[in-house]
């Protein structure tokens, strides 16, 4: 794992509905930085499924992201009886130890906490209830999601749209629509956010359920009346801020 420090300045995304998980995540890596910009591939895998009703994504540094992903993936194939408690566990463990052996081979990369993480979501049938849980370096200690969505890594953007979009009573299907919206409207601004949206819905009567890209593109050109209705709003508040300036310049 030892060479050039690798960023995927994602945008993962997991949305609880109440019927049950929108799981998403871009497909880009940062490698570097030219005159003309970051130098990037669309071909990194940051999103898995771990078991029928558990997936697992990843942000941050893409090295450790993808051996986390790894041995994790192949711990859980190894077993499975094994729940969303002690998948969580053994993900601690296995995170804590790919990041530990990463930055013993690349001493010469400062590290930053927070600097790769983890987001593990699925059915527990325990509790009988959908969960998020977030895992962070250096410790990567689960941290479960109180507040029904979790986006991560180039998160800015998105945070300002679901602020205003996303509602704890939403179902899988809106938060389909809104998953990808996230995601594509990060990607028109953020370069080192981009490529292939790797989607996924979690129920409890169907578990995982992946989505095409044919259905990725067709949910992004449906999206578009919700840009219009942003641009027109944008506008009428626009026009009506500068109508009752004028107003107010003419009256002294």
């Amino acid at each position: 794992m030892k060479g050039r420090e690798k960023r995927a300045m994602s945008l993962t995304i997991a949305l609880k509905a109440i019927d049950g998980l929108v799981l998403a995540a871009d497909s880009r890596t940062t490698e570097g930085y030219t005159l003309r910009g970051p130098k990037t591939r669309d071909n990194t895998i940051k999103f898995i499924q771990l078991k029928d009703d558990i997936g697992v994504l990843t942000y941050g540094l893409s090295e450790i992201g993808h051996e986390g992903l790894t041995l994790l993936e192949e711990d859980v194939s190894n077993n499975r009886h094994a729940s969303l408690p002690s998948i969580i566990d053994k993900g601690m463990e296995t995170f804590i130890k790919v990041s530990s052996d990463w930055s013993k081979m690349n001493p010469e990369i400062k590290r930053r906490d927070k600097d790769v993480g983890f987001i593990l979501a699925g059915y527990d049938r325990g509790e009988k209830e959908f969960t998020i849980f977030n895992l962070q370096s250096p410790e990567f200690l689960p941290e479960r999601v109180k507040g029904g969505c979790l986006i991560a890594g180039q998160w800015h953007i998105a945070k300002f749209f679901i602020n205003r979009l996303y509602t704890r009573g939403i179902s899988v299907g809106p938060a389909l629509d809104l998953a990808v919206f996230l995601l594509n409207t990060t990607m028109t601004v953020e370069k080192t956010v981009g490529g292939l949206i790797r989607l996924a819905t979690i129920t409890k009567s169907k578990g995982v359920q992946w989505v095409s890209k044919d259905e990725v593109d067709f949910i992004i050109e449906k999206n578009k009346r919700i840009w219009i209705f942003f641009r027109e709003l944008f506008y009428s508040t626009l026009l009506e801020v500068c109508t009752h300036t004028n107003k107010n310049i003419s009256n002294r």
